[in-house]
């Protein structure tokens, strides 16, 4: 090896870690791209004179989560991968799918496959807790309700790439339902009816007009608003949470409840079009005009309670959504619809509205993402109905010991 190379290399590497550091405390052109992986930031390690056989190993990762230029390198890695393979630079994490469609690597793409089911084992423990938290709420006067919000990739496996295929059609989720089946214990499949729309309800491609590039055939956004998913995130859009609450109604209809259907032509879903979204973000590859942003209307019949009674999580990051509670407006209804009690995460947040307006009452609680019972709380706010409402990528969170990657900050 040249004497050039040799100390040429090393001298070139330390100038641009230090072009890069410079950059980033004076001038912050390379820093204004940054990464999103969605995950909580490492702490800063702790120099000790007396023990450095640590502080390498324990740097590295601090160093990787604040380099100035990361974000740049990810996105031109994002990009060079998307071209040459047309494959995610973090598979793990993220999916590329056919036609701009994203989805959920790690835990949760595992979990459509059928690789990660339960265990007999653990099918007890489940089945157990969820008859536990059944009776819990039935001595209280109450009647609990299970319902899970589907992956992403069981509601639009057409858009996964060829590699992706499901090992076990018995998943997860129809292995719990499958134990439930003979419990008495109310379950509300979301997956057969969201499943169904998107057969008969098919995204259309998401593409600019040629003679406007700028702007959207008013055609195409009016198709889009029956998605039932964002195409670079893995939430679902207020139209599957419209069809979501519909089927919980019609569920509580059967039982006796006395509230009403949902009509669908009340409600009015708008669509425009948004930039790219948290999973487009992750691998660097967001953009403007990427996605679609669904918007429902409605002459809404309810109101938001203001609880400020109640105290906060210091580290709940989504303060406005930890507890929301509507009443009907009017002082009749409120009296004569039952009440509903709801544990949930960001899956209900566009099943809230909805479903608010067949109810006396709602109190939603965002639990952050420990998917428990919550029992004083209901006890303190009661209901008619308890929600349980899980979204099926967090269902191993029922568990005593929830997988590292269904926890929030990792998924």
């Amino acid at each position: 090896m040249s004497s050039t190379f040799r100390y040429g290399l090393p001298l070139a590497f330390a100038l641009l870690l230090t072009l890069a550091w410079a950059d980033a405390f004076f001038w912050g052109a390379g820093t204004q791209v940054q990464g999103f992986e969605n995950k909580a930031a490492v702490k800063t390690p702790v120099l000790r004179l007396d023990y450095l056989d640590a502080f390498p190993r324990e740097a590295e990762p601090w160093f990787n989560d604040n380099f100035p230029w990361k974000g740049f390198f990810q996105r031109f890695n994002a990009r060079l991968q998307q071209i040459t393979n047309a494959r995610s630079p973090l598979p793990d994490l993220v999916v590329l799918g056919e036609d701009g469609w994203l989805f959920k690597g790690g835990l949760q793409l595992d979990i459509y496959r059928g690789k990660r089911r339960f265990t007999p084992a653990e099918l007890r423990e489940v089945t157990q807790e969820l008859l536990a938290r059944r009776d819990s709420i039935e001595a209280r006067g109450g009647k609990y309700y299970l319902a899970i919000a589907p992956l992403k990739h069981h509601i639009y496996p057409e858009f996964l790439p060829d590699h992706v295929r499901p090992l076990n059609q018995e998943y997860a989720v129809r292995q719990l339902y499958t134990a439930l089946a003979g419990t008495g214990l109310a379950y509300i499949d979301l997956h057969t009816p969201l499943r169904n729309y998107a057969l008969t309800h098919p995204p259309l491609h998401l593409r600019p007009r040629p003679d406007a590039p700028e702007r959207f055939d008013s055609l195409f956004l009016s198709a889009s608003a029956s998605d039932l998913y964002f195409r670079t995130d893995h939430h679902w859009t207020v139209r599957a949470g419209l069809l979501a609450a519909a089927t919980i109604l019609d569920t509580l209809l059967a039982a006796g409840f006395t509230t009403f259907p949902l009509e669908e032509k009340s409600y009015r879903i708008s669509a425009s079009i948004a930039d790219g979204m948290t999973l487009a973000k992750i691998i660097g590859t967001n953009r403007p005009r990427q996605d679609l942003a669904l918007t429902l209307h409605h002459d809404w019949k309810t109101e938001q309670v203001a609880r400020p009674e109640l105290p906060i999580p210091d580290r709940f990051p989504y303060k406005q959504s930890y507890i929301r509670n509507r009443v009907q407006s009017d002082p009749t209804l409120r009296t004569t619809l039952p009440s509903l009690f709801v544990t949930r995460e960001s899956f209900g947040e566009n099943l809230l509205r909805p479903l608010s307006e067949h109810f006396g009452s709602t109190f939603f609680l965002f639990d952050e993402w420990k998917h428990q019972l919550n029992l004083p709380d209901y006890e303190r706010e009661g209901g008619d109905v308890y929600l349980q409402l899980i979204w099926e990528g967090f269902i191993f969170n029922l568990l005593d010991t929830p997988e590292e990657d269904g926890k929030w900050g990792g998924g």
